[in-house]
């Protein structure tokens, strides 16, 4: 009889055992859900009782690499329903949270357009009933820097606001935020009570986004929605307006810097989404570009990791990269430093020079390219050509070119150091033929 008790008492306490482990494993009913949480001084993001940290990527291209070098999430700027539908399959295969975007226009006269939004309406219905339920939707973000060229109305985000709405009431689990470059955040207070987080793009001016938002009628939390390297709006020019590039190496030290005193210190700060986790062309093909170009014609270039991809892994993971990229000290033509305004003759040979080192000893090569000076370029992000190319291009051993051009006008030259790893690093100068 005793044993009998005792081992009744025993299959109890396991019982109970195993039932208070599936408690700490599992979230309750009360922890479900994704909520915003002020505890200890901080905003913190809580997904089904987990506190996440959000350390995204913009884009969706080598989301391997990015979960490998420590990544969680990434966002997106467009969504038909077949979008939609792929980038959460995306975030299902590599475990990662997704930032949803909802395209907006950036003209002020369609949000006075009710056909128009009648429509939008309909089509963003249609996107979160695909969705609706999907445990990896984080974010759903409405629009991105639509007040850029004046759409920073009341109308506009009572818009956006009703949108939030709209979305809320198909699925209350994902938040819901729109996306902005601009200071509006008194608007938005205002107009769209109903967002749950801000997005914030910023990039030379990332330290003053703080500042910024505690200043503000705002009182909640913000992410980072996109940041990296200093923009070609915010940076140095040319005698004749060509904006100075940073070289890759500046590039990395400005990423670390950046996230490790301005994304992760602020209390107030869910995490971020750098930019930009692929290749555009911008002003450049290398701008904002954390990975090199792949399959253009004549380049041989097969998408190689720049040293801000190093730069991520190092503050997403708090560890050293076991290979790390070459370190351009600079680019020079005839030993004239970008900053210095460099000009040469139309058909006369000219000396392109780049110095550079590699951490762990590797050889280098360096793929050397001139392309005309971008004149057909776009506003937020919005598609550009990538530039014609002069002559062919050329593959060295050694860290200089010789070339020439022989039609006056505003180019540009770029090296590509490659150590065989992997990784490329970048440089480019601006100089004019006359």
């Amino acid at each position: 009889m005793k044993d009998n008790l005792l081992r009744t008492g025993c299959i109890i306490l396991a019982f109970f055992l195993i039932s208070c482990q599936s408690s700490d494993n599992e979230p309750g009913e009360k922890d479900k859900g994704i909520k915003i949480v002020e505890m200890d001084g901080r905003f913190h993001l809580m997904v089904d009782g987990k506190d996440v940290y959000i350390k995204g990527v913009g884009g969706i291209r080598n989301l391997d690499v990015a979960v490998a070098n420590g990544a969680n999430a990434f966002r997106t700027w467009s969504s038909t329903v077949e979008e939609a539908r792929n980038y959460i399959a995306l975030a299902k295969e590599y475990n990662m949270y997704l930032m949803q975007g909802i395209e907006l226009p950036k003209d002020l006269a369609i949000y006075n357009n009710e056909e128009y939004k009648k429509l939008k309406k309909d089509s963003v219905r249609a996107v979160a009933e695909a969705l609706k339920n999907e445990p990896n939707l984080l974010i759903w973000g409405i629009g991105n820097e639509i007040e850029l060229v004046g759409a920073n109305t009341s109308a506009v985000w009572q818009y956006v606001n009703e949108l939030a709405l709209l979305l809320k009431s198909i699925d209350s689990r994902p938040l819901v935020s729109t996306v902005v470059a601009n200071n509006v955040l008194n608007m938005l207070d205002l107009y769209a009570p109903d967002l749950d987080v801000i997005g914030i793009n910023s990039y030379g001016y990332i330290y003053s986004v703080a500042n910024m938002v505690q200043r503000s009628n705002y009182k909640g939390a913000y992410i980072i929605s996109e940041w990296g390297p200093t923009g070609w709006w915010e940076t140095e020019l040319t005698a004749w307006n060509a904006p100075l590039e940073q070289t890759s190496e500046e590039k990395r030290v400005v990423y670390e810097n950046r996230y490790n005193n301005y994304i992760k210190i602020p209390p107030r700060c869910l995490g971020s989404f750098v930019f930009l986790w692929g290749q555009k062309e911008e002003r450049t093909p290398t701008w904002f570009c954390m990975f090199v170009e792949n399959n253009v014609e004549g380049l041989p270039l097969k998408g190689e990791k720049t040293p801000m991809v190093e730069a991520m892994e190092r503050v997403w993971t708090g560890l050293e990269p076991k290979q790390t990229a070459p370190v351009v000290q600079g680019i020079f033509i005839n030993d004239v430093k970008p900053s210095d305004n460099i000009y040469v003759k139309a058909g006369e040979t000219f000396e392109g020079k780049v110095n550079a080192t590699d951490r762990e000893g590797n050889s280098m090569t360096y793929v050397w390219e001139i392309l005309k000076e971008a004149t057909v370029t776009g506003t937020g992000g919005s598609y550009e050509p990538r530039p014609d190319r002069v002559g062919e291009v050329q593959t060295t051993t050694v860290n200089t070119l010789q070339t020439s051009v022989t039609e006056p006008g505003n180019y540009r030259l770029y090296v590509y150091i490659l150590d065989g790893t992997g990784y490329a690093s970048t440089a480019n100068a601006p100089f004019q033929v006359q």
